[in-house]
């Protein structure tokens, strides 16, 4: 006879409360630890994607103050200059403009920058941007950037952090999705040591059928299945991580308790045998 692999054992044991219940005894720790890997990996999918289709990034709440040196008049100045192949086309451009804040301008001098804690500084073929909080980006002009389109203080930062964001992309994408990864990993992980524990702990009565801890680990993971599927989807249609981890965790707790009134944690033979006295 074939013998099945475990995760086409594991996707059965999801199916429904008698399925969750009766494959409790499918798994062995190790093909736990993988299944346990490969629910979180799904979650991960929508984060993923959503960072691999972000076009622009929110740069004044990682730099704030730096961000409130785009002024109006800043703007006005320098949507009258133009960029040629990713450089300033007039290299002798000098612009100032001083704040309580700090600086912003074009070819700033060693004098104008000194002392300053925020800069924003636009070079020949880059620019310049320091904040208070410790952050420094030297960010390469693009060959196809244009500076016709800032037309406010507003659009002055937007313009910036589009730059900002095509030059760190791929920093963003991986910082983002290890961080959310690492908040999904805890999250699931405590939430499959608690279940656990609480239904581990219904052996002691003697309506349960649950015999041992590896019983109990694999009957929360089978509960996991589907809602982290269907947290996978919704993460697809609309991505909320706060959503994403309410589906799983609602949903597993929704499907352990309809486990619970299905089968009462007891074996169905037993339950049969039971009835018929």
């Amino acid at each position: 006879m074939k013998k099945i692999p475990f995760i086409i054992q594991y996707v059965k044991s999801t199916l429904g409360p008698t399925a969750i219940f009766e494959g409790r005894k499918v798994l062995k720790f190790w093909q736990m630890v993988i299944v346990f890997i490969f629910l979180n990996a799904l979650l991960l999918l929508p984060v993923s994607a959503h960072f691999a289709n972000q076009s622009s990034f929110d740069l004044p709440s990682l730099m704030p103050k730096m961000a409130t040196l785009g002024t109006d008049q800043l703007a006005s100045k320098i949507s009258g200059l133009t960029l040629e192949n990713g450089a300033l086309t007039d290299k002798n451009a000098h612009i100032v403009e001083k704040t309580v804040n700090g600086v912003a301008g074009v070819n700033l001098t060693k004098a104008e920058l000194s002392g300053a804690k925020n800069v924003i500084n636009f070079k020949d073929q880059e620019m310049t941007l320091t904040d208070a909080s410790g952050y420094n980006f030297e960010v390469s002009y693009p060959k196809d950037a244009t500076l016709s389109e800032i037309t406010s203080g507003e659009s002055l930062v937007d313009w910036v952090s589009a730059q900002w964001y095509l030059e760190n992309q791929a920093l963003v994408f991986l910082s983002m999705v290890l961080m959310i990864g690492s908040i999904i990993f805890v999250s699931s992980l405590m939430l499959t040591v608690f279940t656990t524990l609480f239904i581990w702990m219904t052996k002691r009565s003697s309506f349960s059928s649950i015999a041992s801890f590896k019983e109990s680990v694999n009957l929360t993971l089978n509960a996991l299945g589907i809602p982290v599927i269907a947290a996978c989807i919704i993460g697809f249609i609309y991505f909320d991580i706060t959503i994403i981890m309410a589906v799983q965790s609602l949903g597993m707790v929704l499907m352990i308790a309809w486990t619970f009134l299905k089968t009462r944690f007891y074996k169905t033979s037993e339950k049969s045998m039971a009835a018929s006295r």
